[in-house]
């Protein structure tokens, strides 16, 4: 099943995406995510009614209040040796995590306003989402799948000049809604358990990042492993997997977001995000005293 949050003649609910249709349910997000982490789809019953066409919907990143973002950090081979000679010089022995604030977080097709101010370095990062339905501590690798309800779509936009400045990855990471996730959750019994699927991410239709999920250094059953070991996970958290080579920062010449750009960013049998860009300047907080 395909989960969604959506806005509906101002009303937010939560449904189930069925073709171009949206149906509303009784249940909420996390109660879905529980659902499905426990095998028990076919207990979310639709509420009566021909539903709502998908498109007479305004969609939400299928995020609850309480979700926290888990990232890891040079995921992918060929990302490791793209960037050696800024990250990590050699492939991670363990996983490099980080963490993104709700506030980074955006819509699956949300124009993304990125501040020029903060940085003119915003680069793309076409990612898995895992969505956590269970709760998680220390949980064995064997035992992993059990707790993931589904997936998602993520680009974590990166302000490099910030990644790069700054000795932790906080900053470049959580600029305010630059992060779009989405447009769904897909729940694991459609994608089943270790997924390969292809993940691609576009800007203005020309291909920049194109890999496979199979092809991670840590798999999820690690990052799982891993992440809960530390951190008790909880229904609604989400575990950010990594990007692929062909980031921005990276090629000859580097490349960045620009405005007017759009950038989409897709996985195989699980949905795609649709951001245009728009480049602001946030007016000064405070206002100049030198006479015109």
């Amino acid at each position: 099943m395909k989960y969604i949050n959506y806005i509906h003649e101002g009303r937010t609910a939560c449904g189930v995406v069925i073709g171009d249709t949206v149906h509303r349910v009784d249940w909420n997000m996390r109660d879905l995510m529980v659902l499905s982490a426990a095998g028990q789809e076919r207990e979310v019953g639709l509420q009566r009614g021909p539903g709502i066409d998908l498109g007479a919907v305004t969609t939400l990143p299928p995020v609850l209040p309480e979700s926290r973002i888990i990232c890891a950090g040079i995921n992918y081979v060929e990302h490791q040796i793209e960037s050696a000679d800024v990250f990590s010089a050699n492939i991670p022995e363990n996983p490099i995590l980080f963490m993104k604030d709700e506030a980074a977080m955006c819509g699956p097709y949300d124009v993304l306003e990125l501040p020029a101010d903060v940085s003119e370095e915003f680069d793309w990062e076409a990612e898995m989402g895992v969505v956590i339905g269970a709760p998680a501590r220390g949980v064995d690798r064997a035992e992993a799948w059990d707790v993931v309800a589904g997936f998602t779509v993520v680009n974590d936009i990166t302000a490099r000049d910030l990644q790069t400045k700054h000795q932790q990855w906080t900053l470049g990471k959580n600029v305010e809604r630059s992060t779009p996730i989405g447009p769904w959750i897909v729940s694991r019994d459609e994608i089943g358990s270790e997924p390969d699927l292809e993940l691609q991410l576009r800007v203005n239709g020309a291909v920049k990042q194109s890999a496979r999920t199979k092809d991670m250094i840590f798999d999820i059953p690690t990052l799982i492993s891993v992440v809960s070991n530390v951190i008790p996970l909880r229904p609604g958290d989400i575990l950010v997997t990594g990007t692929p080579a062909g980031v921005g920062f990276k090629r000859n010449p580097a490349e960045f977001l620009r405005d007017g750009d759009v950038v989409e960013t897709s996985i195989e049998s699980v949905g795609t995000l649709r951001n245009p860009v728009r480049v602001t300047r946030t007016a000064p907080l405070v206002a100049s005293n030198t006479p015109a």
